[in-house]
C-alpha cells in the first residue's frame, strides 16, 4: 500500500506555484484554484507537505493497494465514486422522511431556519453537531430517473453513502455468484418502479469489533451520547470473532462513521470480489482490505 495525496490551491499564490515549479512538482490550473497529486514515497513528499501545510493547505489522502493485497484479503470494504443521482423527494419533507423510519432518530443539534425571523438557531444552547443516529430504511429509494450505467455496474447516491444500487446485468451475476443478497425496488417520483436499477438492501451487520489503533477521530453526540468514528488511513482492523458466524458475502458494520454522518461501512468477502472483477463490473468502484486481528 501507499498512500495518493491530492493537493489544491488558490492559483494565484505565486510562492506556492514557484516552490513547486522550483522541485519539478507539475499541477495543473482549474480556473481560480490549482491540484496535484503526490504519493507518500515521493522523495520530496515530506519537503511538499511541510511547505504545504505551512501555507494552511492540507491534502485528501487516499490508500492505493496493490493488487496482491486486494485478492488476498479475506473481507474488504467496497463503495462506489460514482455519485449518479439524489435521493427524492430533496426539498421537505425530504426523502429522509418518505424513505426511513424515524423513530430513534437522533439529528444532533443542527443549525436550523426560522423563516418568520429570517434567522439561524439551534435547538440547544450547545455547539453545532449532526448526529443522524437511528434512521431505519422502510421503504425503497424515489429517483428522477434511472442512471446511465453505460459500462457501469454499481452507483451510490448523493448524501447517501452506505447504500449500493446495481444495474440489471449486476443483479444477474450477483444472484448466479454469491449469498445473502436481497433488493430493495427503486421508484420513480409517480412511485412507479424502475426496471433497470435495484438497491441491494444489506440487512446483515457484523457486531461491534472496530479496533480502537484503527481509529483517528472519535465523535460523541452531546444530546444522545451515540459514538460515531473516523478511521485512520489504511486498512481498517476489526476483531476477527466477529466474522465467525456470517455466511453471506455482504455486511454492514454496526459501528457507525463520519463526522456529518452516521454511515455503516460496506464489507464484501474475498468471493464477492473476485465476483465483480472477473465480471468487469468494477469501473468505479474502490476496494480496501481489512485486517481481521
Amino acid at each position: 500500500m501507499k498512500i495518493k495525496h491530492r493537493f489544491a490551491f488558490n492559483t494565484k499564490r505565486n510562492n506556492i506555484r514557484l516552490f513547486l515549479d522550483k522541485h519539478g512538482i507539475k499541477y495543473k490550473a482549474m480556473h481560480d484554484y490549482s491540484i496535484f497529486y503526490l504519493y507518500d514515497d515521493n522523495d520530496v513528499f515530506d519537503l511538499i507537505n511541510d511547505f504545504m501545510i505551512s501555507n494552511n493547505e492540507t491534502s485528501i489522502a487516499t490508500p492505493i493497494y496493490t493488487k496482491k493485497e486486494l485478492e488476498s484479503a479475506q473481507w474488504l470494504t467496497i463503495k462506489s465514486g460514482w455519485n449518479s443521482l439524489y435521493p427524492q423527494p430533496i426539498n421537505q419533507p425530504s426523502y429522509i422522511y418518505t424513505t426511513y423510519d424515524m423513530t430513534n432518530y437522533c439529528g444532533g443539534n443542527p443549525n436550523l431556519y426560522n423563516e418568520k425571523i429570517g434567522e439561524w438557531y439551534r435547538e440547544h444552547d450547545l455547539p453545532f453537531y449532526l448526529c443522524e443516529k437511528g434512521l431505519v430504511q422502510k421503504d425503497g429509494f424515489v429517483l428522477k430517473k434511472e442512471p446511465n450505467w453505460g459500462s457501469r455496474g454499481f452507483t451510490m447516491l448523493f448524501w447517501v453513502t452506505d447504500e449500493l444500487f446495481i444495474s440489471p446485468k449486476t443483479e444477474e451475476v450477483l444472484n448466479n455468484n454469491l449469498r445473502g443478497i436481497v433488493y430493495f425496488p427503486v421508484y420513480n417520483k409517480s412511485k412507479k418502479m424502475f426496471d433497470n436499477v435495484k438497491q441491494i438492501y444489506i440487512n446483515n451487520y457484523v457486531n461491534k469489533g472496530l479496533c480502537i489503533d484503527s481509529i483517528e477521530r472519535i465523535y460523541t453526540c452531546p444530546i444522545c451520547g451515540f459514538i460515531k468514528y473516523w478511521p485512520k488511513i489504511g486498512p481498517i482492523r476489526f476483531r476477527k470473532e466477529i466474522f465467525e458466524n456470517i455466511d453471506v458475502d455482504i455486511v454492514k458494520t454496526t459501528d457507525k462513521f463520519w463526522e456529518r454522518e452516521c454511515d455503516s461501512l460496506i464489507l464484501v468477502t474475498n468471493k464477492f470480489y473476485k465476483t465483480i472483477i472477473n465480471a468487469k463490473l468494477d469501473r468505479g468502484l474502490f476496494f480496501e482490505p481489512i485486517e481481521l486481528i
